[in-house]
């Protein structure tokens, strides 16, 4: 029988062992927002820089482009008008000297210039409309999946599991849960920390006739899930939003609810674990069906105290 001293450390380790993850998922979020931030100012800065590039060289130029020769001190002879228009005829240029009228050529630099204008104002607008509705980075959403979300409550319906008539919940998103204990405690919000137990098996489908057995591939006593921030897979996420503190739950994920990208946990931290689901994933392919399971024990919730308010 343990000692009341060992379970002592053993409650110490535990709660050592959350608190460290705790610590690091809250500097990994925090390092996720500065970067978001430094994201946006280096944006802010180019769509600045963008217009400044644009704008000046047109205005320049137009000022340089529109600037009228003063009119002379003496008296000079006009050109008469009909060499004027044959002149402009045949495409020749020619400036003013010494007379109080425009030149062609003036007149055509001007309309250069105007154009030259409107086509960089043009284009100011467009990097700046760019810049202020950038494409989505792939590397920012890589390994996060959307978490089924409904008002709906859930349909109910009895089933024989194992010799055993149970009640199997299925939500609006095709997620099915077996409630073993029911929770006394608070249930989790979006963006808290909750701590569970799980053991996760997958079931293929059966073949000719042949039912397929739980195949167990992962299991941990104190697993932490930053609840809603989809990096975890996401029936599991949407299984746990209703669960209460205590409770106990058989979550069943369909594929498409299941590890829908890389990167989603729970992952087997061991390299036995990790090839064993993968291979049982590779399996459900080849058959064309079969789901996750998650036998889920809710033992603990706790505000995260680095949160910046994106959950509410």
């Amino acid at each position: 029988m343990p000692t009341k001293q060992t379970a002592d450390r053993a409650a110490i380790a535990y709660n050592y062992n959350i608190a460290w993850q705790v610590k690091v998922m809250a500097a990994n979020e925090q390092r996720s927002n500065l970067k978001m931030q430094r994201k946006r100012t280096a944006m802010n800065l180019a769509l600045v820089f963008s217009c400044l590039a644009s704008v000046i060289p047109a205005v320049a130029g137009f000022a340089g482009n529109t600037l009228v020769r003063p009119r002379s001190t003496h008296h000079t002879s006009r050109r008469p008008q009909s060499e004027l228009n044959g002149r402009l005829n045949d495409g020749v240029e020619f400036h003013s000297s010494g007379d109080d009228t425009l030149s062609p050529a003036s007149e055509l630099n001007r309309r250069d210039a105007i154009g030259q204008a409107y086509r960089s104002t043009a284009a100011a607008i467009a990097a700046s409309t760019i810049f202020a509705n950038p494409t989505v980075s792939n590397a920012d959403i890589e390994g996060v999946a959307t978490i089924p979300q409904s008002d709906a409550a859930p349909k109910s319906s009895a089933k024989n599991v194992d010799g055993q008539s149970v009640t199997v919940f299925k939500t609006k998103s095709g997620l099915q849960y077996i409630d073993i204990v029911e929770g006394t405690g608070a249930s989790p919000k979006y963006g808290n920390f909750v701590t569970i137990t799980y053991k996760a098996y997958i079931k293929l489908a059966d073949v000719k006739g042949e039912t397929s057995k739980l195949d167990e591939f992962d299991s941990d006593r104190g697993y932490l899930v930053k609840h809603g921030n989809g990096r975890t897979i996401p029936g599991l996420d949407e299984g746990l939003h209703t669960m209460k503190v205590g409770g106990k739950r058989r979550i069943i994920v369909s594929p498409k609810l299941g590890y829908v990208t890389s990167g989603l946990g729970p992952i087997p931290v061991g390299p036995y674990g990790r090839w064993k689901l993968n291979r049982l994933l590779d399996r459900m392919v080849e058959v064309k069906g079969g789901n996750v399971i998650f036998d889920v024990e809710m033992r603990s919730i706790m505000e995260d105290e680095a949160d910046q308010g994106y959950y509410d």
